[in-house]
Parts: C-alpha cells; sequence; structure tokens
C-alpha cells in the first residue's frame, strides 16, 4: 500500500508540475488532488523540491532507458544513431519536466534540478560516444576524437530540443531529424576537405 500511495503521489505531482510548474505548484494541492494528507507528502519526500527532484530523476531514467532499448534494437552504427535522435526527441516530448528545466530557469532555484539535467546530459553522450566507437571500430565512421563529437552531437540536440519540441510537430521534427543527419553522415562539402586548415 505505501508503495502504490507514494507512486500516486509521485503520478500527481508530475502532471501538477508540467502543468503549473514548481512555482505555482503547491504541497496543499499535490495532497488533495493525491487524496493524502500533506503530512504524508512530507514523511515520503521531506518537501517538495525533493518530490520534484524525484520526478526529474524518472524522467531523465525513463528517456535514457527507452533510448538505449531502442539503440540496441539495430544492427548498424549509423541505424543507431538516428535510433537515438527520433527516440530522444519521442521521449523528451513526454517529459515535460525535464524539458522545462531550460525554459522556466529553475536551476537558479534549485541547483541540484541543473545537477540531474547534466547528469542527463552526460548519460546521453555516453550512448552516443558508444555507438560512435563502434562505428569507427567497424570502419563506418571516420572521427578524429569519439568523445569531442559524441559532446557536439548532444549539444546540437539538446540545443534545438525546446524549439522543435515546443513549436513543431512530430512529422516536422522527423523531417529536421532527417536533414541533420544527413548532414551528418554526408556532411556539406561536395569534396573532402579539412575544416581545420579551411
Amino acid at each position: 500500500m505505501k508503495q502504490e500511495k507514494f507512486e500516486s503521489i509521485l503520478d500527481i505531482a508530475k502532471r501538477m508540475f508540467a502543468r503549473y510548474g514548481l512555482r505555482k505548484t503547491s504541497m496543499d494541492e499535490i495532497a488533495r488532488m493525491a487524496r493524502v494528507a500533506k503530512a504524508t507528502i512530507y514523511n515520503y519526500f521531506g518537501s517538495k523540491d525533493r518530490v520534484y527532484m524525484e520526478v526529474l530523476r524518472r524522467e531523465s531514467d525513463e528517456v535514457v532507458q527507452k533510448v538505449s532499448s531502442s539503440v540496441a534494437e539495430e544492427s548498424s552504427p549509423k541505424d543507431k544513431l538516428i535510433a537515438f535522435a527520433r527516440v530522444k526527441f519521442q521521449y523528451m516530448r513526454r517529459a515535460v519536466n525535464l524539458l522545462n528545466l531550460d525554459r522556466e530557469g529553475i536551476e537558479k532555484l534549485l541547483p541540484a534540478a541543473e545537477e540531474i539535467r547534466n547528469q542527463f546530459f552526460e548519460r546521453e553522450v555516453d550512448i552516443i560516444h558508444s555507438i560512435l566507437k563502434e562505428g569507427m571500430e567497424k570502419g563506418v565512421f571516420q572521427l578524429r576524437d569519439v568523445l569531442l563529437t559524441a559532446r557536439a552531437i548532444g549539444h546540437a540536440l539538446r540545443g534545438f530540443e525546446l524549439n522543435w519540441l515546443v513549436q513543431e510537430n512530430e512529422e516536422r521534427i522527423d523531417h529536421y531529424l532527417d536533414e541533420l543527419m544527413n548532414i551528418l553522415f554526408y556532411g556539406l562539402m561536395s569534396e573532402k576537405a579539412d575544416i581545420a586548415k579551411a
């Protein structure tokens, strides 16, 4: 029963934080919607910030798990990278609280939330890095610095998150991802060139 109540509180809190944000969501309202005493929430979590942090952790874990599963289903490094990007955007659309961190500036109010976001980014980079490393080993990719490339791809995709997920529909995002992957795999130049020397 305790676990069921715990999950119910988190589910209600997740929806309320997503709709109203951290600042405008009250413990009283979470308690009322979850049909528990406010003291029960404090017993489980200690504070509203801790409820929020648990919601963020769970959202980031879910996205990473879904992305990892989808990547593992693919056999070629190219298909793995495409799956990573597609599934990331598919599940980030559902991870509203994680997505809202950048929009609401929560990191200033709650620095620990920024740490969860940073850990999430590093987990994504680890997945990209393993895909690129496999691609290098199989002779599919040609890279100077695998980790630097993984971080660059991670930052590029993170930069698109807020604009794409808030302002664009899924079909449009798929078109953007197709073009981004095309550039990533085949480049912009008609002939090979060394960018550092250009």
